[in-house]
């Protein structure tokens, strides 16, 4: 009787270590898959930029060597293609080929107008995207800042994975929209989605603290967290304070442990 018992103490410390390790896998798929989607977003961001006003820019260096930008015409309504051909590096250091279609309706610094981004045969490094980004500029909010409501339906996939995600998000655009200069941009991002990742299962998300983004300063989220998951199992994806590093945070809300996340390689160091 007495090895019974044995037995049946070491099968439940071995089942117990099993829904533990499975609850770490499945919380650290689901952020990073987040997180990932997350990050997604912001490497087309300077292709929008540029589409947004009538500013002449340099594309070479503001976006890549390779890239090669053509206009439909001089004034809005306009369609901008940005063709990365086979493939090269960006600004960023990410590896991007294939098309970016940008469809504008006029100046998106002017109320009213809008702006639909779509894909053809577009990678960033292994992944491709597919899916389209629908912008809309809002108007003001009550401190006076211009407001980009972005609708997305967008999907990412290689040869081990496919991810998708649905979102809404308000971009306020709070300095640098008087200027043609992208080193004076900052904008705050908030909004929600939901997101199904490697799992299969849906992930709703949303943003708790608001993102910032200073793309002609930093590639990175510079600080703002996210809520990945349900009440009791999920993770808070934290970018930072305000400074300028590839080192984001992921804590789990059941244990309350906190992992460091790699933004480059975008996942969870353990």
């Amino acid at each position: 009787m007495k090895n019974f018992f044995l037995v049946m103490l070491a099968l439940s410390t071995v089942i117990n270590l099993a829904s533990c390790n499975k609850f770490k896998e499945e919380t650290q798929s689901d952020s990073e898959d987040v997180l990932k989607m997350e990050m997604e977003e912001t490497d087309f961001l300077k292709e929008e930029e540029i589409a947004s006003n009538p500013c002449s820019y340099d594309y070479s260096s503001l976006l890549a060597p390779c890239a090669i930008v053509t206009e439909s015409s001089s004034t809005f309504p306009k369609t901008f293609t940005i063709d990365y051909g086979a493939g090269c590096v960006d600004a960023n250091g990410r590896t991007k080929k294939g098309k970016i279609v940008i469809n504008v309706s006029g100046d998106m610094r002017e109320a009213g107008n809008t702006r639909t981004l779509t894909f053809e045969n577009f990678y960033v490094n292994a992944v491709r995207i597919e899916g389209t980004r629908n912008a809309e500029n809002i108007g003001p909010n009550s401190s006076g800042k211009m407001v980009i409501k972005v609708i997305g339906d967008i999907t990412a996939s290689n040869a081990e994975f496919t991810r998708s995600r649905s979102f809404t998000r308000y971009r306020e655009w709070v300095s640098g929209i008087a200027t043609c200069e992208v080193s004076d941009d900052e904008f705050h991002v908030t909004g929600s989605g939901t997101a199904i990742g490697r799992r299969g299962i849906e992930i709703p998300h949303s943003i708790t603290e608001k993102i910032v983004l200073k793309p002609g300063e930093c590639k990175y989220p510079l600080s703002g967290t996210v809520d990945v998951g349900g009440k009791k199992r999920g993770v808070i994806l934290n970018f930072g304070n305000g400074t300028c590093d590839n080192i984001a945070e992921a804590t789990t809300k059941r244990k309350n442990k906190t992992y460091q996340i790699d933004l480059d390689t975008r996942r969870i160091i353990q």
